[in-house]
């Protein structure tokens, strides 16, 4: 078996990784978060060999000049779906950030709404602290358990 070349390493991690990401979109798109952080660690290792190719590709372009047509088409159709299912992830990724980011500020504002509000100036000219505040009431001692052997 003949040695495999930089080119040949960048298009079997490419086309991996691509395979992964449709996976992870698969699984963005059915709400699958233990499946996605299931395949974090494998995402990461194809990421970093994939920069990796890329920079050994980029020292040395004439690597590039070096390949027949046909591995060069290879290269070029791999990419280009390579960079098609990397817009999809990055697009599903960021939607499933903006819906984590509205749900926690829901659950913020429904905890803000049920704190009460006080308008006024408390006796010493500062703004007044509603019933109950840390601020009105001391805050119990802590509780302290004791084992028995």
């Amino acid at each position: 078996m003949a040695d495999r070349t930089p080119i040949d390493e960048l298009i079997d991690v490419a086309s991996r990784l691509t395979a992964l990401m449709e996976r992870e979109n698969a699984m963005l798109a059915a709400h699958d978060t233990g499946g996605i952080k299931g395949i974090q660690d494998e995402k990461l290792a194809l990421t970093r060999a994939y920069t990796t190719r890329v920079r050994e590709i980029h020292k040395d372009p004439t690597r590039l000049s070096a390949v027949t047509q046909a591995v060069r088409a290879e290269m070029k159709k791999v990419l280009l779906r390579f960079d098609e299912v990397a817009k999809r992830n990055e697009i599903a990724l960021k939607a499933a950030r903006d819906v984590n980011e509205r749900v926690l500020k829901a659950i913020v504002d429904a905890a803000n709404a049920q704190v009460p509000r006080v308008n006024g100036y408390s006796r010493t000219g500062g703004m007044a602290k509603p019933y109950g505040s840390a601020a009105r009431i001391a805050a119990p001692p802590p509780v302290a358990v004791r084992q028995l052997a």
